[in-house]
């Protein structure tokens, strides 16, 4: 995108009329020209461009004028649009691109998953119901996406440009590794490293003042509290935490309780069972790692129950007996 092309987008949503994606990439221009701020200069002939608006504005708002009319409101909205609009103009330096950078999104259903090659070389493998947006080009100093659900991340190493995930509020930063994501629940953010090293911080914390990250290694898990606003750090067996990458889920005469168990670590989903009694089924099957919905569905050959989705990522499901 063109710093005209930005202008434009400006004016038609400071005249309502923007979408909701173009609301989102507004924001994360502003977002950057916020962090940067305190590196903006105003040459002479830009100092000269906000005392000319300036000028215009005051001359607006002589008392003589007749502001009852819609007429002299216009006038008024206007002269502020230009004085927004030239403004940004202004404090964005020219050759500069990183401000402008179009975003883009990847969101997949209950049912899909997906793989996406970034232009930094950097893979992000996409699980179910989650959303992966992204600029088409990243910037000089940084390569920023945010996450929506659960996403395993293998960076391309890039010692100048810090690779960056926000997940409702939290950054994880690398420079080169591969880690897993998992922010299904609000109240909860989950990152587990499977190499190299990742820096967690939440943003409360930027906003006290604080910047620094806690640090995590290899088969290291970090869960950010979102309510408490505590983190906590735990060793753990990355293969569990990415049993959801794999291309089957397999039983092997497992109770049908621990079934269940494990569709919730795999789907990170929460499932009630009811009417179950331990020891009353075992289940050896083997099944494509699609969606929970087609687990379940091949399920039903050996299990007999029903199952009723809740709010969010909850289920209950009603054991009725088994068929073999």
């Amino acid at each position: 995108m063109s710093k005209h092309q930005f202008l434009a987008l400006l004016e038609k949503q400071i005249r309502g009329l923007t979408s909701e994606s173009e609301d989102r990439l507004i924001a994360a221009i502003f977002e950057r020209m916020e962090r940067r701020g305190s590196h903006w200069k105003l040459d002479a002939s830009a100092e000269e461009v906000r005392e000319s608006i300036k000028a215009k504005i005051d001359l607006e708002l002589k008392p003589q004028k007749d502001y009852s009319s819609v007429s002299g409101i216009l006038r008024i909205m206007t002269v502020s649009l230009v004085g927004i609009l030239m403004i940004a103009f202004i404090l964005v330096p020219a050759t500069d691109t990183d401000f402008f950078a179009q975003l883009d999104e990847r969101v997949t259903n209950d049912k899909q998953k997906a793989t996406i090659t970034l232009k930094d070389g950097s893979k992000v493998h996409l699980n179910v119901s989650s959303k992966l947006s992204f600029p088409d080009q990243f910037g000089s100093d940084e390569r920023k996406v945010s996450l929506e659900g659960e996403a395993f991340f293998e960076i391309a190493h890039d010692a100048s440009r810090p690779f960056v995930v926000e997940v409702n509020e939290v950054e994880t930063k690398v420079l080169g590794t591969s880690f897993n994501v998992n922010a299904y629940r609000d109240h909860k953010v989950e990152i587990a490293v499977a190499s190299g090293s990742v820096g967690v911080r939440e943003n409360q914390h930027i906003r006290e003042g604080t910047e620094q990250y806690l640090v995590l290694r290899p088969r290291q898990m970090a869960v950010v509290d979102k309510i408490n606003h505590n983190v906590s750090v735990e060793s753990i067996n990355i293969d569990h935490y990415l049993a959801w990458r794999s291309e089957s889920i397999s039983f092997d005469l497992l109770p049908f309780d621990r079934v269940v168990e494990r569709l919730e670590e795999v789907y990170s989903m929460e499932i009630e069972l009811e009417g179950y009694k331990e020891g009353d089924c075992l289940v050896r099957a083997n099944y494509i790692n699609r969606s929970l919905y087609h687990v379940l569905y091949s399920l039903k050959n050996v299990v007999d129950f029903e199952y009723e989705p809740g709010e969010g990522r909850n289920m209950t499901l009603y054991y009725k007996g088994c068929k073999f």
